[in-house]
Protein backbone atom coordinates (compact mmCIF):
# COMPACT_ATOMS: atom_id res chain seq x y z
CA UNK A 1 0.00 0.00 0.00
CA UNK A 2 1.14 3.49 -0.81
CA UNK A 3 1.05 6.19 1.78
CA UNK A 4 -0.59 9.32 0.62
CA UNK A 5 0.67 12.51 2.17
CA UNK A 6 -1.85 15.24 1.82
CA UNK A 7 -1.24 18.65 3.24
CA UNK A 8 -4.00 19.81 5.46
CA UNK A 9 -5.46 23.03 4.19
CA UNK A 10 -7.00 23.73 7.58
CA UNK A 11 -3.59 24.62 9.04
CA UNK A 12 -3.46 27.68 6.87
CA UNK A 13 -6.88 28.81 7.96
CA UNK A 14 -6.06 28.16 11.62
CA UNK A 15 -2.84 30.12 11.54
CA UNK A 16 -4.42 32.98 9.64
CA UNK A 17 -7.30 33.13 12.08
CA UNK A 18 -4.80 33.21 14.97
CA UNK A 19 -3.09 36.15 13.39
CA UNK A 20 -6.41 37.92 12.90
CA UNK A 21 -7.42 37.28 16.50
CA UNK A 22 -4.10 38.44 17.93
CA UNK A 23 -4.49 41.81 16.19
CA UNK A 24 -7.38 42.76 18.44
CA UNK A 25 -6.91 43.25 22.18
CA UNK A 26 -9.37 41.72 24.58
CA UNK A 27 -11.71 44.41 25.78
CA UNK A 28 -14.09 42.28 27.76
CA UNK A 29 -13.88 43.10 31.47
CA UNK A 30 -14.62 39.53 32.52
CA UNK A 31 -11.13 38.54 31.37
CA UNK A 32 -9.44 41.13 33.53
CA UNK A 33 -8.04 40.04 36.85
CA UNK A 34 -7.50 42.15 39.91
CA UNK A 35 -4.47 40.80 41.71
CA UNK A 36 -3.76 42.00 45.22
CA UNK A 37 -0.87 44.38 45.65
CA UNK A 38 1.69 42.27 47.48
CA UNK A 39 4.75 43.74 49.09
CA UNK A 40 7.26 40.89 48.86
CA UNK A 41 9.70 42.65 51.17
CA UNK A 42 7.36 42.46 54.16
CA UNK A 43 6.10 38.87 53.93
CA UNK A 44 5.53 37.40 57.36
CA UNK A 45 6.77 33.93 58.32
CA UNK A 46 4.27 33.65 61.19
CA UNK A 47 1.85 31.48 59.23
CA UNK A 48 4.50 29.19 57.75
CA UNK A 49 4.88 25.77 59.41
CA UNK A 50 7.96 25.08 61.51
CA UNK A 51 9.99 22.35 59.68
CA UNK A 52 10.80 20.46 62.91
CA UNK A 53 7.14 20.39 63.96
CA UNK A 54 6.12 19.34 60.45
CA UNK A 55 8.36 16.26 60.57
CA UNK A 56 6.93 15.27 63.97
CA UNK A 57 3.38 15.72 62.68
CA UNK A 58 4.08 13.62 59.58
CA UNK A 59 5.70 10.89 61.68
CA UNK A 60 2.71 10.76 64.02
CA UNK A 61 0.29 10.61 61.08
CA UNK A 62 2.13 7.77 59.34
CA UNK A 63 2.85 5.74 62.49
CA UNK A 64 0.11 3.14 62.82
CA UNK A 65 -0.79 2.27 66.41
CA UNK A 66 -0.98 -1.43 65.50
CA UNK A 67 2.73 -1.58 64.66
CA UNK A 68 5.12 -2.23 67.57
CA UNK A 69 7.86 0.32 68.38
CA UNK A 70 10.92 0.69 66.14
CA UNK A 71 13.47 -2.05 66.82
CA UNK A 72 10.87 -4.64 67.83
CA UNK A 73 10.80 -8.10 66.31
CA UNK A 74 7.48 -9.46 65.07
CA UNK A 75 7.56 -13.24 65.00
CA UNK A 76 5.15 -15.88 63.77
CA UNK A 77 5.25 -19.55 62.92
CA UNK A 78 4.09 -20.12 59.35
CA UNK A 79 3.91 -23.62 57.88
CA UNK A 80 6.29 -24.95 60.49
CA UNK A 81 8.91 -22.22 60.04
CA UNK A 82 9.64 -19.33 62.36
CA UNK A 83 9.21 -15.97 60.60
CA UNK A 84 10.87 -12.90 62.14
CA UNK A 85 10.40 -9.33 60.93
CA UNK A 86 12.24 -6.36 62.43
CA UNK A 87 10.40 -3.03 62.65
CA UNK A 88 12.53 -0.23 61.21
CA UNK A 89 11.95 3.51 61.06
CA UNK A 90 11.55 3.35 57.29
CA UNK A 91 9.82 -0.03 56.94
CA UNK A 92 10.28 -3.67 57.85
CA UNK A 93 13.27 -5.98 57.47
CA UNK A 94 12.73 -9.61 56.51
CA UNK A 95 15.62 -11.91 55.53
CA UNK A 96 17.95 -8.92 55.02
CA UNK A 97 15.60 -7.08 52.68
CA UNK A 98 13.68 -3.90 53.64
CA UNK A 99 9.99 -3.64 52.74
CA UNK A 100 7.85 -0.50 52.92
CA UNK A 101 4.83 -2.20 54.45
CA UNK A 102 4.04 -5.12 56.73
CA UNK A 103 1.54 -6.33 54.14
CA UNK A 104 4.28 -6.56 51.51
CA UNK A 105 6.26 -8.80 53.88
CA UNK A 106 3.20 -11.01 54.45
CA UNK A 107 2.57 -11.26 50.70
CA UNK A 108 6.21 -12.25 50.12
CA UNK A 109 5.93 -15.02 52.73
CA UNK A 110 2.54 -16.40 51.67
CA UNK A 111 2.89 -15.79 47.92
CA UNK A 112 -0.63 -14.36 47.84
CA UNK A 113 -2.38 -11.11 48.67
CA UNK A 114 -3.01 -10.82 52.40
CA UNK A 115 -3.15 -8.12 55.04
CA UNK A 116 0.04 -7.94 57.05
CA UNK A 117 -1.88 -6.88 60.13
CA UNK A 118 -4.07 -9.98 59.91
CA UNK A 119 -1.17 -12.32 59.05
CA UNK A 120 0.97 -11.19 61.98
CA UNK A 121 -1.98 -10.80 64.37
CA UNK A 122 -1.57 -7.04 64.80
CA UNK A 123 -5.31 -6.34 64.77
CA UNK A 124 -6.54 -4.48 67.85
Amino acid sequence: MKKINKKCSSKKSISSSREEISKYPIENSEFETNLPNMDHQNLSTENLPNPSNLQEQQASKTKDSRIPPIGSIISKTYRGQQVEVKVLESGFEYKGKVYKSISRVAMTITKRQISGYVFFGLIK
